[in-house]
């Protein structure tokens, strides 16, 4: 067990999970925050939509900085620069400050996590079965963190109120530890010898399944985040208390690890396409089921439904991206994050902008169902335009 402790694969999925933890927390703090103050749906969806539109606009860049001085110094810089802004969060007492501070956070995490997965795959065996396992223990692992931060942030923001956030700060420095200890892996900044090219299987349908992928990914990341920003206050609407809303929130992420766990088991998933095509089809029901739900449980079937959409499509998005030659990883990985951040964006804007228009919160959840749709009819035609693109080149 010690060894499996000591693996540096093995540090990178515990510092996934430490820092998807503090962030969690941080998140959902924010939206408390935000009630507190007194915020409406629509400030509440653009306070939880500005880190997303900061991270996607740095994914454009961080490639670069990735690059130039490797995923292990670029992460630890990171995981030093979200402590600082841990603190601040901690400290503020305006929206205005608020959205600076998510802002900030979601330009940093664009330093982070691209880096950490391409760090992750290059620690790990270039045969697919190897990433597969890597790659299913390091989504465990921060899904697992997300949740677990949900739940503290709504266990404690009844008792502390923002001083929740030390949580985080103490997760941070626990981070730095991790990723000290951890020797690097990749080629760049000349920080490992490079490794041996990658031996791909079908290349033009792993290509197809990581751009459905990332359709699902966005749609479930759209609703995810919805209910993220605008679930706290549904629950004061409902006289929920913070810890049956921090539960609400992370419960797609237990759903979306159990998902992840079975792809740790058996390989047999890879370059087949069968399981994909499940997933929109849960996250539509889900967000059926949660626009018209009236009891605690409905919430919480809904919302695990959307997150075995999100699991499901995570894996096809990351997995097809990274099991590519080396070159192409970093790439990869910044369009993966971009379709997480373009959701993370889309989903809380439009819907306090929906809610705020109609007075009704659950007019928010109708339109995320709306987007789910949109993006299963999304996947079937681009699916059918590579296919007949791929048939063409083959003849």
């Amino acid at each position: 067990m010690w060894q499996r402790i000591q693996a540096p694969s093995h540090r990178l999925v515990g510092s996934a999970f430490v820092m998807d933890m503090a962030n969690g927390c941080a998140m959902l703090a924010v939206q408390f925050t935000g009630v507190a103050l007194g915020a409406g749906p629509a400030v509440l969806g653009l306070l939880g939509a500005v880190g997303g539109a900061a991270y996607i606009i740095s994914c454009l860049g961080s490639g670069m900085v990735a690059d130039r001085f490797g995923p292990r110094r670029t992460t630890r810089l990171a995981a030093a620069l979200m402590i600082v802004v841990w603190l601040a969060i901690a400290q503020a007492g305006r929206i205005e400050l608020l959205l600076g501070l998510a802002m900030a956070s979601g330009a940093i995490m664009a330093l982070f996590w691209p880096s950490l997965m391409v760090w992750v795959a290059d620690l790990s065996s270039g045969q697919a079965r190897g990433l597969g396992r890597t790659l299913g223990m390091f989504n465990v692992s921060w899904t697992s963190g997300l949740l677990g931060g949900f739940v503290i942030a709504g266990a404690l923001w009844d008792w502390v109120g923002q001083a929740s956030l030390y949580c985080s700060v103490a997760a941070g420095l626990l981070i730095l530890v991790l990723l000290q200890v951890t020797p690097g892996g990749a080629s760049r900044g000349g920080e490992h010898p490079p490794d041996q090219p990658t031996a791909l299987a079908r290349p033009a349908l792993g290509r197809r399944l990581r751009i459905a992928g990332r359709v699902g990914v966005f749609a479930s990341f759209f609703c995810t985040a919805m209910v993220r920003a605008l679930f706290p206050k549904v629950g004061e609407a409902l006289g929920y208390s913070s810890a049956l809303v921090g539960w609400a929130v992370g419960v797609p992420y237990l759903s979306a690890m159990v998902v992840f766990a079975l792809t740790v088991t058996t390989g047999r998933w890879q370059y087949r396409s069968r399981k994909l095509w499940l997933a929109v089809p849960a996250g539509v029901v889900g967000m059926v089921l949660a626009t018209s739900a009236q009891e605690p449980w409905q919430f919480l079937l809904g919302f695990s439904l959307v997150g075995v959409c999100g699991g499901i499509s995570f894996v096809s998005s990351q997995f097809y991206g990274l099991h590519q030659p080396e070159h192409r990883r970093i790439a990869s990985m910044r369009h993966h994050e971009v379709a997480v951040g373009a959701g993370q964006v889309a989903g809380p804007l439009l819907g306090g902008l929906v809610a705020g228009h109609y007075g009704q919160l659950p007019a928010a959840f109708a339109l995320a169902a709306g987007v789910m749709i949109i993006a299963g009819l999304a996947q079937i035609v681009l699916w059918s335009v590579m296919s007949k693109a791929d048939e063409a080149s083959a003849a």
